[in-house]
């Protein structure tokens, strides 16, 4: 899409990783992504537009203005979000904006500091710390899966990269917890 569309619409890919562009880089390239990827190892563009989950998507103007945002399962090669794109690509309106709302409150910013204070820590190498962070964070809030995600992965990082990120066992998490 990006080929098809490059000359009329800058695509920007943000990956959200807490451990860095170096976990995220495989990704990128077993993608042949042909655009800027960038990673937010801090979770600030999860803080600043409150969403909990990835993947998202935004479409935005020449003028700076959302025109449409899906909150989760943004996915390009799905047909409902490629013809999406289609019609923005083409110049057409575009329905509402899709996913689920976006909140920004105390219990939030609290989650986002520990997010942080564990991200802090594990640039530090005190893994052990940053991942008890992390833990708190997800307790006050169990559906932030952005947190849940850098908690697993850091913990468990066969299951997201050695190979294909294993869905299967995050749902066995998920039912664990239920």
């Amino acid at each position: 899409m990006h080929e098809q569309h490059g000359d009329d619409v800058e695509v920007l890919s943000i990956a959200v990783d807490a451990q860095g562009a170096e976990k995220a880089r495989p990704f990128v390239e077993k993608a042949g992504a042909r655009f800027t990827t960038l990673v937010d190892e801090r979770n600030l563009l999860g803080r600043t537009y409150g969403f909990k989950a990835i993947p998202n998507g935004y479409l935005i103007d020449e003028s700076g203005v959302v025109r449409y945002k899906r909150l989760g399962g943004f996915d390009v090669r799905r047909q409902d979000t490629a013809s999406v794109v289609e019609r923005w690509c083409a110049g057409q309106d575009l329905e509402e904006n899709a996913g689920h709302a976006a909140e920004n409150d105390s219990e939030n910013d609290e989650v986002h500091a520990l997010f942080q204070s564990g991200q802090e820590l594990y640039r530090q190498g005190k893994v052990a710390e940053a991942a008890e962070q992390w833990r708190e964070a997800a307790a006050l809030e169990p559906a932030n899966w952005i947190v849940r995600k850098q908690l697993w992965a850091v913990e468990h990082p066969e299951r997201f990269y050695d190979g294909a990120v294993d869905f299967d066992w995050q749902k066995e998490q998920i039912a664990r917890e239920a």
